[in-house]
């Protein structure tokens, strides 16, 4: 019987995806880190509206945030990814939606879906903060600091149906994305505004990749 040679990338194909087996990459991401896939496309998980205003909620419940400023970075860093890259037509500017809380007494109380209907949103991205390390005297090394978010869409116009105001993730608890910075960055930087406005650049990018097309080496 004649046998067959396996080629050297067949094999290394094998051998990384059985390494990924238990090292918290999933076969996507370790395919990737292979360089096998690399340019391919990928889909936006969810497309936003293009027939209004979408608005962008950031919410602090723990207070896990060293300034009030930061939240207002993940809303201009966010509004900007999603501009350049024709996800969303229109943004409610930070500026709108700070004043908001300012005027509203009552803003930190209200709902995702009432918030968005004050802002004359039809959707709101609602950026919820679950952790947050910026310490510019870091002790690990691998990542001095850290911030991780949950993601959700929310239809601001729905008025009857409960189930459909979450129009995206189907996860309650929204979709987690953790961004960090290793030591070496975190010294660079120096300042706990400029390591949240390093967190916040990284981490939005991720966001918004959501919503539109785009390729994995992007």
């Amino acid at each position: 019987m004649k046998k067959h040679s396996s080629s050297p990338a067949a094999v290394v194909l094998v051998t990384g995806l059985a390494l990924c087996s238990g090292c918290g990459y999933s076969q996507g991401q370790m395919l990737y880190f292979l360089g096998i896939g690399q340019g391919q496309k990928v889909e936006a998980e969810f497309l936003l509206t293009k027939d209004g205003p979408v608005a962008i909620l950031v919410d602090d419940f723990e207070e896990r945030l060293l300034t009030p400023r930061t939240r207002t970075d993940l809303s201009n860093q966010l509004a900007t990814q999603l501009k350049q890259n024709k996800a969303a037509r229109e943004v409610i500017p930070a500026a709108e939606m700070v004043r908001l809380r300012r005027e509203h007494d009552d803003f930190d109380e209200r709902g995702c879906r009432e918030v968005g209907r004050l802002a004359q949103a039809h959707q709101v991205i609602w950026l919820q903060v679950r952790d947050y390390l910026g310490d510019p005297d870091p002790e690990d090394a691998s990542s001095a600091a850290r911030m991780t978010i949950a993601v959700k869409v929310i239809n601001a116009l729905e008025e009857k149906d409960p189930l459909a105001v979450r129009l995206w993730p189907a996860e309650r608890d929204g979709r987690i994305v953790t961004t960090d910075l290793d030591a070496a960055t975190v010294v660079r930087l120096k300042t706990p505004r400029a390591i949240s406005g390093e967190l916040s650049a990284k981490i939005t990018e991720e966001v918004a990749r959501f919503f539109y097309d785009h390729r994995l080496e992007e």
